[in-house]
């Protein structure tokens, strides 16, 4: 069931690139349209600036999408990887793409993550609705080319949950308070708010039920949520957002100040993707963004690979 969901990002793409690239997780590192040898977030980057992009902070900036093959599949890594550059080259044709597929869960599976910046005419990857599903179906029939099995993701479940929501989007686990630890990690490594850490949980079906204290998570296959410090230090609350804080800013005081106005603000999703407008403290606090990310610009997470990743399938 080649399974495809997509986030966008408004933050630089270092930390994603950083993750799918991270030397314990890719298997095979691919590029379409960067020089393999070259820093690929530098790369997104250098495009943006030709066309004087990324100069705001809530714009978007890249697109991160996933691919599993159903575990029944048994999918080779390696079918894996051409699989997703296949898709990749159809669904986002002449767009910068960093691809690779992780091999350190159960379930083997790839990332693409796409310049929101075209490199030849500068104009920005928007995705609607009807767009995402579309790709959707393209997954599905490229997938048969590589004799993986289709999913009918328009097809509706008990309880009003989508089919999509009944099998957690992720890189599988062994059970289902690891793929709670995945999701969670996951999370915490692309967002750059507490905001968008609970919408990124979202996007794979897993619902924050309390979020006091602690964080409660509920699994998409459970009836009943867990707590944050039952599945470890690490994804309760207070770490969560320390992390962000200390990731975007340094600290953590910054982070909490802009989540109140951040729920002020107007959202509206469209299958997966979400365009918000984070009010005025934001555009206040955009000069401070930008200094930070410099500043962070060789910030080093435990995740974070040199940042191209040297794989042999590179090419």
């Amino acid at each position: 069931m080649p399974l495809l969901k997509g986030t966008a990002g408004k933050a630089m793409p270092d930390m994603a690139i950083g993750y799918v690239t991270r030397k314990d997780k890719a298997r095979y590192i691919d590029v379409q349209n960067l020089f393999i040898d070259e820093d690929y977030s530098e790369q997104f980057k250098e495009t943006a600036a030709r066309f004087g992009k990324y100069t705001d902070y809530g714009e978007r900036k890249y697109y991160h999408f996933k691919l599993s093959p159903d575990r029944k599949d048994k999918a080779d890594p390696l079918m894996v990887q051409e699989y997703a550059k296949a898709c990749a080259e159809k669904m986002f044709e002449g767009c910068e793409c960093v691809i690779t597929t992780h091999t350190d869960t159960q379930t083997v599976h790839s990332h693409i993550v796409v310049n929101a910046v075209h490199p030849i005419t500068g104009k920005k990857l928007h995705l609607n609705g009807g767009d995402y599903t579309r790709l959707k179906d393209m997954a599905n029939e490229i997938g048969k080319e590589f004799g993986f099995s289709s999913l009918d993701f328009r097809k509706k479940a008990e309880n009003n949950r989508t089919q999509d929501e009944q099998h957690i989007i992720l890189k599988g686990g062994t059970s289902w308070k690891e793929e709670l630890r995945e999701v969670i990690e996951e999370g915490k490594q692309v967002a750059t708010t507490p905001k968008e850490f609970i919408d990124y949980l979202k996007l794979y079906g897993v619902e924050i039920t309390r979020s006091g204290t602690d964080y409660s998570y509920l699994h998409p296959q459970k009836k009943k949520p867990i707590r944050g410090k039952r599945l470890g230090e690490n994804y309760s609350k207070e770490a969560i957002e320390h992390f962000i804080g200390e990731k975007r800013y340094g600290n953590t005081r910054a982070a909490y100040a802009i989540t109140g106005n951040e729920r002020e603000g107007q959202e509206r999703y469209s299958d997966g993707f979400a365009e918000r407008s984070v009010g005025d403290i934001e555009r206040e606090i955009e000069q401070l963004d930008r200094t930070a990310e410099q500043a962070h610009r060789g910030y080093s997470l435990e995740h974070n690979a040199d940042g191209n990743g040297s794989d042999d399938h590179n090419r």
